[in-house]
């Protein structure tokens, strides 16, 4: 259990750190939510329990560094990791690399729903620019990226055992 709650934080530590290198070197286009496929994988792989704490360090880590208020992310991702869930019990079959993408496709969908209606409350936007400007670049790098993140996930915790 403590190597697996380590494995979690060093993780999300180093996905946050990706995350904002790739946003640096490349802006939107090269940008893919690393983070939120942290919070799927540990939903797919562990279950909630596991998939909640991805989600808390998760949210934290962004918050700290987000412009928008405290908790913000913390909210998205620990519903996001419930999302997870929903979505698992649904649409997920163990073992099919096209399943785990599925989960992630309509996870991220409803992820970005989720901080569009929180941004909503406190900004006036255009949503059509919010779509082609942001969700869509996001939604291209991650799909690209999730069965390459997933695999390399899985391989880190068989390696270790947890």
């Amino acid at each position: 259990m403590i190597k697996r709650l380590c494995l979690i934080v060093l993780s999300a530590y180093i996905f946050f750190v990706f995350e904002a290198l790739l946003n640096d070197i490349g802006g939107i286009w090269l940008k893919p939510e690393l983070l939120l496929l942290l919070v799927i994988f540990w939903g797919l792989y562990s279950g909630i329990r596991y998939s909640i704490v991805a989600a808390v360090i998760s949210g934290l880590l962004k918050d700290m560094f987000s412009i928008l208020p405290f908790g913000t992310y913390l909210f998205v991702f620990v519903a996001a990791a419930y999302l997870t869930t929903f979505v698992r019990r649904n649409l997920y079959r163990p073992g099919s690399r096209f399943s785990r993408a599925v989960v992630a496709f309509f996870v991220l969908i409803g992820f970005f729903l989720i901080e569009v209606a929180l941004y909503l409350m406190h900004h006036d936007v255009r949503l059509t620019e919010l779509f082609f400007n942001i969700f869509l670049p996001q939604l291209v790098t991650t799909m690209l990226v999730v069965t390459f993140v997933f695999q390399r996930l899985r391989d880190v915790a068989v390696w270790l055992k947890v």
